[in-house]
Order: structure tokens, then sequence, then C-alpha cells
């Protein structure tokens, strides 16, 4: 033995007499171990009596019904409780929550169980605690009796109930020798990041998963954490942006909350915040801050374990989760068939699946069935939180970076290919790796194949983030085609006028279309799709003229190209006859779509078949506002009009809302504009009740898919609230009016037609 009573110095070591032991085990900070009491009683915590973890810097939030649960069991004694989930959760704080609100009859002792050495140090402790000697202290502490049966026996003996707390069982085969029991004189909770182990099953634990707050809940917390003058919007901002992760708002309020040299708003933090994240909240933990308390270092404990088990792989395939989105990642990206076709740095494709058995045991990664819509099967992946994910990152090497996200691009694209059509969980990974510079054209590829789904499905707002990404990865890359680049702008500016941005639209278009120009000879088809697409923005904006002049010269080249019975060709004509009625050149639009009408069974191309449908409700459409309008104004020419009768324009609405069904479906965004055309006939047909049905489900699946300002649904809304003011029900239809001319007055301005209809109906609705 050593002069000063310590033997075997490093970790693991024991201490006799008044020896002194200090040790440093994963966190960075000293422990003293040393027992006030009879001299030769052994080593141990210098109290059980006291929770080891640092004090709560603010009141627990949410997890009412687990603090209830757990309150319970400190009545009714005999249970185990293992509290687990992810570093930084709150597993801790809510234990010491616990044992502070433990009845003063209830004997509340903690014991660290990070090591070996200070579990069994801190059990012996507890077993002096509750009555036994010094000698048996000593016999179990050098091997002469069983340690965890005689710390048992005296907590199976104790005449008070106690609560046992064993607070950072991230290795739980330290427990499995017997430390973890249950007892009916007391309670036993535990806290680990290790939510499935046999030493849990062994005594039959009550799991409890320990996760993120609830929003509300995260900015409450930043808000007693620091308060003051903040706003609360910005407190949930702040909340959401750091995941709503106990640990980071705990070291984002303490920042904020002791800053001295300077006053940062929570505005400013959250703007700072994006420079470098993990280093800005490393800042609030404080001097004395250990492992634990540190985002960079507190996920690297459970890595640095998972290593000393002999899961190496969980490091790299972290690293390799960490170039994906912050969404749930489907194991198909991961399976081994996609990773034998790429290299992943240290990582062998038939050792991934223990490297991620590895990180859902130690809870840094979730495993969830995420639903991909109604009807579908669920679809497995894996989810780790977005800041976990942002420090693993920040960690890399910038060419191990690079390596690992040109991996991450090739089995996206993989997984697009082979998606059948089914892509949902993809895309926000797509989307994050066309920021990148790793992204080449198979994932610019993949990006457009999905662009096109959605824009031909009708879902534009999921098509606006892919194309506005496809679109600014072709600007800068530098190897890009320049056609290629101005098609990917009109996909952009196509989307955006059709979810209703017409704003970004017209810039996007008017841009694309001056250098379309500039390729003429090369690309003449591209400057039709420009000279298309522009018309179209003007149309949607009022400017009919400018509208029809566009779409001549789109015609023009289409015809020359392509000839005039093309589907391409057939649709800019199809779109020459809505600009001319909305001229109220009514005669020329009549003879126009008749002459379409007549074409379609000659149409050729891909777009055969849809063109033709959305011919025939462009057909129906004049044909309505001819007959309208010819009831109040002689600008129809007689002849035209002689020819037509309601009776006709309800069968051609019918025949279009068909045609519509067959092709785009029953529920596409389109076949809704065919079921309002259909709606409005059935009202001038005398079918009254049946039109304003049909009206208000046109309402209400339009502003479902496009939003209630836009200007689809703007008609939409001012058109039902003409025909509840006819009918009877102003109040509803002064209600409807005033909301649609709102929406109208603030997207469109006060001078566009659509405006104007929602001031005709209100007017009707008040008069």
């Amino acid at each position: 033995m050593s002069p000063d009573g310590i033997e075997g110095a490093g970790f693991g070591a024991a201490a006799y007499g008044q020896g002194r032991i200090f040790q440093s085990e994963r966190d960075i900070q000293i422990t003293e171990h040393h027992h006030h009491g009879t001299p030769g009683f052994g080593s141990g915590p210098a109290s059980v009596r006291v929770p080891l973890a640092a004090p709560l810097r603010a009141g627990l939030h949410d997890r009412e019904e687990l603090r209830e649960e757990l309150l319970s069991s400190l009545r009714t004694h005999g249970e185990v409780h293992v509290l687990h989930g992810f570093g930084g959760c709150g597993k801790t704080a809510l234990a010491r929550w616990l044992f502070e609100q433990a009845a003063p009859s209830t004997v509340a002792m903690w014991v660290e169980a990070t090591t070996e050495s200070q579990l069994r140090g801190g059990m012996l402790a507890v077993a002096a605690d509750r009555g036994a000697t010094p000698q048996e202290v000593q016999a179990a502490q050098e091997g002469r009796r069983a340690a965890a049966d005689l710390v048992w026996q005296h907590l199976d003996a104790s005449p008070e109930p106690w609560l046992l707390i064993l607070d950072n069982a991230d290795d739980p085969r330290l427990l499995r020798d017997g430390w973890l029991r249950r007892s009916a004189r007391g309670t036993v909770v535990v806290t680990s990041r290790q939510a499935v182990d046999p030493a849990w099953m062994a005594v039959r634990a009550s799991p409890h998963r320990v996760d993120v707050l609830p929003a509300l809940e995260a900015a409450r917390l930043l808000h007693d954490l620091a308060p003051g003058e903040q706003q609360p919007e910005a407190a949930l901002r702040l909340a959401q942006r750091l995941g709503c992760h106990p640990l980071a708002l705990t070291l984002a309020g303490g920042f904020l909350a002791q800053q001295l040299l300077e006053s940062w708003t929570v505005e400013e933090y959250l703007e700072r915040l994006e420079e470098n994240p993990v280093s800005l909240l490393d800042r609030g933990a404080g001097l004395d801050g250990g492992a634990r308390q540190r985002l960079s270092l507190t996920w690297q404990l459970s890595l640095d374990a998972l290593a000393e088990r002999g899961v190496p792989e969980a490091m790299a395939t972290l690293r390799l989760l960490s170039c994906f989105a912050d969404a749930p990642v489907p194991l198909l990206l991961l399976a081994p068939t996609a990773l034998l076709t790429v290299q992943v740095p240290g990582l062998s494709a038939e050792r991934v699946e223990a490297g991620l058995h590895g990180l859902i045991s130690a809870s840094l990664v979730d495993l969830v069935e995420v639903s991909t819509g109604q009807g579908r099967p669920h679809t497995r992946c894996v989810k780790a939180h977005g800041l976990l994910l942002e420090t693993v990152a920040a960690a890399l090497p910038a060419d191990e970076r690079e390596q690992l996200t040109e991996v991450a691009a090739k089995l996206v694209s993989r997984a697009v290919r082979e998606a059948g059509g089914e892509s949902t969980l993809v895309e926000p990974h797509l989307l994050r790796l066309l920021t990148s510079d790793s992204a080449d054209e198979e994932l610019l590829d993949a990006a457009r194949q999905i662009r096109t789904a959605h824009d031909d499905a009708g879902r534009w707002s999921d098509a606006a983030h892919l194309a506005a990404g496809v679109a600014q990865h072709s600007e800068r890359s530098r190897t890009a085609d320049p056609a290629t680049v101005v098609a990917d702008a009109i996909a952009l500016g196509k989307i955006m006028y059709q979810g209703g941005d017409l704003s970004t639209a017209v810039t996007v278009l008017c841009d694309a279309l001056d250098r379309a120009k500039e390729m003429a000879d090369q690309a003449p088809l591209l400057l039709a799709d420009a000279y298309a697409h522009t018309a179209f923005t003007k149309g949607m904006l009022g400017e009919y003229a400018e509208e029809y002049e566009l779409r001549l010269k789109a015609a023009a080249i289409r015809k020359r190209v392509l000839g005039t019975t093309h589907a391409d060709t057939a649709d800019v004509i199809r779109l020459q006859v809505g600009s001319l009625y909305l001229m109220g050149r009514f005669g020329e639009a009549l003879t126009l779509s008749r002459e379409l009408i007549d074409l379609l069974p000659r149409l050729h191309g891909e777009r055969r078949e849809e063109v033709a449908a959305l011919s025939q409700l462009m057909r129906a459409a004049v044909m309505r506002h001819a007959l309208i309008v010819s009831r109040t104004s002689d600008q129809v020419p007689g002849d035209e009009v002689q020819r037509l009768t309601w009776a006709e324009a309800g069968e051609r609405a019918q025949e279009a809302l068909q045609a519509h069904i067959r092709h785009f479906g029953s529920t596409h965004i389109r076949t809704v504009s065919a079921r309002s055309n259909l709606a409005l006939v059935l009202w001038e047909l005398g079918h009254k009740d049946r039109a304003i049905d049909e009206l208000r489900r046109v309402l209400a699946s339009r502003s479902a898919e496009l939003g209630e300002d836009h200007p689809f649904a703007i008609a939409d809304a001012a058109d039902l609230a003409r025909l509840l003011s006819l009918s009877g029900a102003k109040a509803e239809a002064a209600q409807l009016a005033e909301r649609a001319h709102a929406d109208a007055l603030r997207t469109l301005g006060p001078e566009h037609r659509t405006t104007r209809q929602c001031v005709a109906a209100l007017d009707s609705a008040r008069g």
C-alpha cells in the first residue's frame, strides 16, 4: 500500500482509511470521493442524501403524467422506473425533481452510475446509510463479501421507505451483477441513454422515454431562464430552431441571462446561432459545466461508450446521417444493397445495421414508422435530432464531409429512381443535398423527375421548393448547359404562378424570356415555352392584351417547328381562346374554340389527351361566358350566339368534367376547375341548390390545395357569394365576399377582374 493510503492509482482504484481519490471519467470535471465517518470505514461519495446533479435552473415543464406516475410510485414502493432518452433531454433533471419531492418520511438517496467505481462506491455508501457496519462494508470492498447482496439486504430491511436514484447508467452492463433489484421497501429510478437492456427486463422495470419538450413549453422554459422584455414569438422561434431540446434551451437561456459585456436579444441570438450553433450554445454552460452540460460533448459520451462496447460503426453511420436533412431517413437509403453501390468512408455496407442498432440503443436516433399517405403502408425510417446532426457535421473535416455528401447524393438519386413514383420521404434529403456543391447531374435529374411529378399532379406547393433548388443549382453551376438553365427557370416560374406567387413568377419568367431570346436559333421551342408561360402570368395579373400577344408568338413558333396538330401547339391555341374572351372578344373566342375542338381527333404528341380535356373545358367556359354576356350586351355577334343554348353548355360542361376525371382523376386540382364551370352552368339551368353545393366543394378543395388567397380560390369565393346572395343567404354571402375582396385587394389590386367580381358580389349581398 502506498504511504497516502491509496492503492492502485487510476480508475477503479479503492481508497482505504482516510485516503482520497480524484477521478475524472467522461465528464471533464473532478469529483472527490470521500466518506466522513469512522476511520477505516472505506471509500464512497461524500453523501448519498444529496443529489449529485446540478441544481435546476428553472422549474420543470411538461411531463405532468410522468411526474404524477413517479410520485405515485413513492407511495406504493416496489417499482423500478427507467428514464431513458437522448442526451440532454432532461432525464437527470426529472430525477432531481423527484428526489426533492420525496416526503420527509422517505429516505432519498442518489448514486452516480456512470462508471463501475462510482456505482460500487455509491451503492456501498447506500448500504452504510441503511445500517451496514464499517466491517461489513470493508469486507465487501475487499471482496470477502458479495457487495450487491450486502446493499440489497440492508435496503430490504430499511425501517424507512426510500427512493434510490441511479443516475447516468448509460452502460447498463454495470448493473447486471445484482446492483439493480426490486424491493418492497422502496422505489428505484434509473436514468440512462439506453432504451432497452437485459438489466431493465430482469427487474421488470417500467421504461419512460424522456423526449424533447412541446414547442410552447420549450418557449416558456426559455422565458423562465432568461426573463425580461423578450417577445414570446421570438422565444418560440428560438425554441423551434433548437428543436425544443432541453439542454440546448438551458444553454441558450443561460447565455442570454448571464451576458455582461453585451446584451443580445433573442432575435440577435437567433441570427448569431446560424454562424456556429454548437459553439455559441456551449458558451451558456458556464465555467464549471462538464461534458454532459456541453452540447459539443454530451453526445460524444454515448458514441465513446458504443465504441468501447465494440460498435465503432455507430460514429461512421452518424456521420453519414449528418449529410441528410433533419427529417426521417428511410431505411431503404441505408440498405446494404444501396451502400454496396457506393463507398462510405470508414463504414462497410454489412456493418451499417450494427451501427444503427448501436445508435438506436443509445437513443441517438429513433426508429420510426412514417405514413406516406392514406392506404399506403408505413415506411420504416431513422430520425436523429437536428442539433445532433449539426454537431456531427460541424466536426467533420472538409474533405470527409465532401466525400460523405457525394455518397448521400448518390444514395438519394438511386432511391428516387427506384421509388416507383413515391418519393415523399426522400424529398427533404434531396432538397438539402441540392444546396451542396456535391450535387451532380444525376441528383439534379432526380429532382427534376420529382418536380415534374408534383407539377403534373397539381401539387405546386410541394413542387416549389424543389423547382427553386434545381433552378438555383443550375444557375450557379459553371458546367450547366445554358438552355437547361433557362428551362429550369421556366419550370420554376410555371410552378410559382400556378401556386399563386405571381410576383416571383413574373420576375423569374421575364428574365428567362430575355435569355431564351438570345438562343432563339438554337432552341426555338425553349423560346416558345418562355413566351407561353410568361403570357400566363400576364393573364393572371389582368394584362390580357399583352398576354394575347405573347401567346401569338408562342403559337407561331410551335406551328413552325411542331406543326398545327401537335398537342403543344393546340395547347397554346387553347390559351389564346382564354385571352380573347377575357378581352371581351367573344366572337373570335367562340370561333377559335370550335376550330380547336374540330382539331382534337388529329392531335399527336405526349400531351394529346391532357390538351383534349383542357380544350373541352375551355370551349364550355367560353360558351357559358358568351351566354351570360349576351343577356346584357350586344358585343357577342348574333350569328354565333344564336347557335348557343344553356342546354348545350350544360352538355359541354358535363363532357369536359368527364374528360378531366378520365385523364387527371376525380380529385385533381384541374378537375376542380371543371367542377366549378359545371356548377355555374347548373345554376343557369335552374339547379340552384345543386350548384351551390358543388361550388362549396370547389371552394373547399381549392382553398385546401392552393390557399384561400390564391387567385382561383378568390374567384370561386366571389362566385359562391354571388349565388348565395341571389338565393337569399345575404349574411353568409356578405361575409364570404368581404373576405374574398380583402384577399383580392391584397394580392391582385383594385383594378383586377377578380377584384371587381368580389365587389359585385359584395354589393349584391348588401343590396
